[in-house]
């Protein structure tokens, strides 16, 4: 297949925003397992954030209304050439783009003063930055004494939104960057386990053998339509026994990613 250029975001308004949301969250979608662990994940960690929040790599700020009933303010922040590419249109809709993103910044270099902020959120952001140490000390750094750091970062997920796609962690790895930052690890909790992370892959590899009509250049593919349709009671099938399984099973030597949450000293 060959590959083309992606990651735009299209719009959808009213009843297709609606359909579109359905079709994500529903079992007959390829993305269902990871959805509804990620998801989770996240609601688990809101009632840990209080005060004034910052979202490192907002996108298109997925989890403000999760987290708005706990905080004060909610800031989202995004890298200016990470939303350019999945809104290259971005300055002709900057008044819509306002709705997701408050603030533009680089994340080695957090436009915030030191111990000025309650809660740093960061959900799947680390794996695209070539150095996550620096960061983890800048997201430490801005938190107030006492500070949380909610975080979340994949372990088993395909090649995603290249070129910048550089690592997957551990544990042991999460608890080593949060030393690094000055950062006490409270929690670290696994986002499924190993039978709900080869439900995900199984379903991801039917859907990019059989189900895409083309592979994008950030490592993503194109579903074909029909084809999609055709296979989503394949879909429904792996990952509802998957799900059975993950229910049955507590083996987490795999995991789909890990939520972390940190104080500082």
């Amino acid at each position: 297949m060959s590959e083309k250029r992606s990651g735009v975001v299209h719009d959808r308004e009213g009843l297709g925003a609606r359909i579109n949301a359905w079709r994500k969250r529903s079992i007959l979608s390829p993305y269902f397992l990871d959805w509804r662990f990620l998801s989770r994940s996240v609601a688990a960690l809101a009632p840990r954030a209080s005060g004034v929040l910052v979202d490192v790599g907002t996108s298109e700020g997925p989890y403000r209304g999760v987290f708005a009933p706990h905080v004060t303010r909610y800031v989202g922040l995004e890298y200016p050439p990470s939303i350019l590419e999945k809104r290259p249109d971005l300055w002709e809709i900057l008044e819509r783009a306002k709705q997701s993103v408050d603030v533009f910044g680089d994340g080695n270099r957090l436009p915030f003063a030191d111990g000025s902020v309650d809660t740093v959120l960061s959900t799947e952001v680390l794996e695209h930055l070539p150095e996550p140490r620096n960061c983890m000390r800048e997201m430490a750094r801005i938190l107030k004494p006492g500070g949380t750091l909610l975080l979340t970062v994949p372990f088993q997920q395909p090649l995603h939104e290249l070129p910048w796609d550089f690592y997957r962690f551990t544990p042991s790895a999460l608890r080593e960057l949060a030393r690094d930052a000055g950062l006490e690890v409270e929690i670290i909790e696994p986002r499924g386990n190993f039978a709900a992370a080869c439900g995900a892959l199984c379903t991801q590899f039917v859907l990019r053998t059989a189900g895409a009509k083309s592979r994008q250049s950030d490592g993503s593919v194109l579903p074909s339509g029909w084809r999609n349709t055709l296979l989503s009671p394949v879909y429904a099938l792996i990952q509802g026994t998957a799900l059975l399984l993950s229910k049955l099973s507590d083996d987490r030597a795999v995991a789909l990613g890990y939520s972390m949450v940190a104080r500082k000293r």
